[in-house]
């Protein structure tokens, strides 16, 4: 059976509530917006930002993420609105050039590879003008580490509480975190832990964190990640635009199993 990539649920619920955080954030601006992404993988996300308007550069270390992203926004690299940067974030000095450049840097799915957070999120931070904002999704609910996170090179979950602390410690203001995806993706978690068992990312469970990482954002797994060509009938911003509704309204709980926090920078 043939599989070609298309976005899981989950993932159209969280691109429509970074949307919705850039219209909050910087009404609806989008040619006046800046942006660099860490941790790129295949530049799903930044691909919709630039066909909205939005001009940036993304950043990943893994060569196999680059060559992919390097495909998906070629239309938007030839024409000067997308720059992609192969780089170790962590290793700052590589990226001078990019300080205080942005009015938006985001990381999703990031920061729990990381060992020191405090150091990541004031990188982040050294790439955005006072007065702009940072993006970062991370794993929610501590309760629900599974194999999952064993295989992509997670160090840790968050709580609500927690990402929300780490922020504000680090000097973000208007600090928010949102549960987003749910319910669906709380109602899709055991089956995508079962699919990745029965995947051959199973074998990633010997590779080191570092390799896991550098895979995390290009999987291609039946069912989870990549899906038969018909199921784009239903696999679509049309079909799916009640979960969008319905996750608004969990927001401001502690039931997401993806966070998304939202902070200002004053340095």
């Amino acid at each position: 059976m043939k599989f070609v990539k298309i976005d899981p649920p989950g993932t159209f619920c969280f691109n429509e509530a970074v949307l919705e955080v850039l219209h909050k954030k910087f009404d609806g601006l989008a040619s006046e917006t800046y942006y660099i992404e860490v941790g790129c993988g295949s530049g799903g996300l930044s691909k919709i930002l630039c066909e909205k308007g939005y001009q940036g550069a993304g950043i990943d270390f893994s060569n196999q993420a680059i060559e992919i992203a390097k495909t998906n926004l070629k239309e938007f690299i030839e024409s000067g609105k997308y720059q992609l940067i192969q780089a170790d974030f962590m290793e700052n000095r590589e990226l001078e050039a990019l300080k205080r450049r942005a009015n938006l840097a985001f990381s999703m799915m990031v920061m729990e590879h990381v060992k020191n957070e405090d150091l990541f999120l004031d990188n982040l931070a050294a790439l955005v003008k006072p007065g702009g904002y940072c993006l970062l999704a991370v794993p929610g609910r501590k309760d629900c580490w599974g194999y999952e996170d064993e295989t992509v090179g997670h160090l840790r979950r968050y709580d609500r509480r927690d990402l929300k602390r780490v922020m504000e410690e680090n000097g973000f203001t208007e600090v928010e975190v949102w549960s987003v995806g749910v319910p669906i993706v709380n109602l899709l978690y055991g089956l995508g832990n079962f699919l990745i068992k029965k995947s051959d990312d199973s074998k990633k469970l010997e590779w080191t964190p570092r390799e896991q990482t550098g895979t995390s954002g290009i999987r291609e797994i039946p069912f989870k990640t990549v899906f038969p060509p018909f199921f784009k009938l239903f696999l679509n911003r049309v079909t799916l635009y009640p979960l969008f509704v319905l996750q608004r309204f969990f927001y401001n709980t502690n039931l997401g199993l993806t966070l998304l926090g939202i902070g200002k920078v004053g340095r």
